[in-house]
């Protein structure tokens, strides 16, 4: 026959009783905390899964602000946009009014005031900047992409975005595809790191058009010119080039020139026309990876809670039966406990 000591029973009390309480605490603490993991120990399986859940909404809220800020770059790029073509409509009827013989040179030179007004304005735009950033300046974003003679003083990169998992947009446009006639394209998931690259195989081959000011009485300055009786016009088809020869054409009196930049109007603002639509299908893509990650963040937060968030009713219930063990567990080791030796005597 086994010997149950004193010691024995003690510690048998102690460790029930502990045992009861020990669970009544965790229970208490997930009802405190509305979580039924508050350590990693209580279930390493859950608490990993719950980890890279909450990993992946912190990327999704980083990719959200990145979607946010190419929204706003690229619907300011879009406005901008508008404002050119509404220029270049403007400028062509003008050129398209004057190109007639039914006006002589002093309504020409009269005339030519608007198309300088207009010339600037358009160099005001090509300057926008969101915040402290020129959005048509590539990738120097902090200095002035044209000075006051057109010259475009950027590079011809795109800012990327990552918007969603390995999935790369361009944020901008660059000033030379807008206001040059260039054929460059951009791909929605080209990587910022052959972006890069290019970059760096284009440095010291930045290509720039002077176009000269609009002012009287001068000759306009370019890399590549065509002599016109006595005054020199840009041979170059870009924005700036263009308003600048009508502006000289109206000046000269020379219905000629007026005539033939009527073709080139048409090119820029079927360019820009492009350039819009290239621009829409990106902010299109955006707003469904948009829609996509908000999706993806409800599927995370509920699969998140299902891991780790405690079923009320049942923790209740559970601390209510785990108080009646408890309460046993002390009326059961009242009997054994506080014996003296005169109960022994007995």
């Amino acid at each position: 026959m086994t010997r149950v000591s004193e010691n024995s029973n003690t510690h048998a009390v102690n460790y029930s009783i502990g045992k009861a309480k020990k669970h009544l605490e965790d229970l208490q603490m997930k009802g405190s905390s509305l979580l039924n993991i508050n350590r990693p120990s209580d279930n390493p399986i859950a608490n990993v899964e719950a980890l890279h859940l909450t990993s992946s909404s912190t990327d999704n809220r980083q990719y959200m602000r990145n979607a946010d800020f190419a929204t706003l770059q690229l619907n300011t790029a879009d406005k901008v946009l508008e404002q050119l073509g509404e220029m270049l409509l403007k400028a062509k009827e003008i050129a398209l009014q004057q190109s007639s013989d039914f006006y002589d040179d002093n309504i020409r030179k009269n005339v030519s005031n608007e198309i300088k007004q207009i010339y600037n304005q358009a160099l005001a735009v090509a300057n926008t900047r969101v915040g402290n950033r020129y959005i048509f300046a590539g990738h120097s974003t902090l200095n002035p992409p044209f000075n006051e003679f057109g010259d475009y003083l950027g590079d011809k990169g795109h800012v990327h975005l990552e918007i969603s998992k390995d999935f790369f947009i361009p944020a901008n446009l660059n000033g030379y595809e807008i206001f040059y006639n260039s054929n460059s394209s951009t791909k929605l998931n080209e990587s910022p790191v052959k972006a890069i690259r290019d970059t760096l195989d284009l440095k010291g081959d930045k290509e720039t058009i002077n176009s000269g000011p609009l002012e009287n009485n001068r000759d306009l300055a370019s890399v590549d010119t065509v002599d016109t009786g006595s005054n020199k016009f840009t041979k170059e088809n870009n924005l700036f080039g263009i308003l600048t020869n009508l502006n000289t054409a109206l000046e000269t009196n020379n219905s000629k020139i007026i005539h033939e930049l009527l073709e080139h109007f048409d090119e820029n603002i079927s360019r820009l026309i492009t350039l819009r639509t290239r621009v829409g299908s990106i902010i299109t893509s955006i707003d469904m990876t948009k829609d996509s990650i908000h999706g993806d963040n409800v599927n995370n937060a509920a699969q998140k809670s299902k891991l780790i968030d405690a079923d009320i009713a049942e923790v209740f219930s559970d601390i209510e039966k785990q108080q009646s063990v408890l309460r046993t567990t002390y009326q059961s080791s009242n009997a054994m406990m506080n014996k003296t030796l005169l109960d022994f005597l007995r």
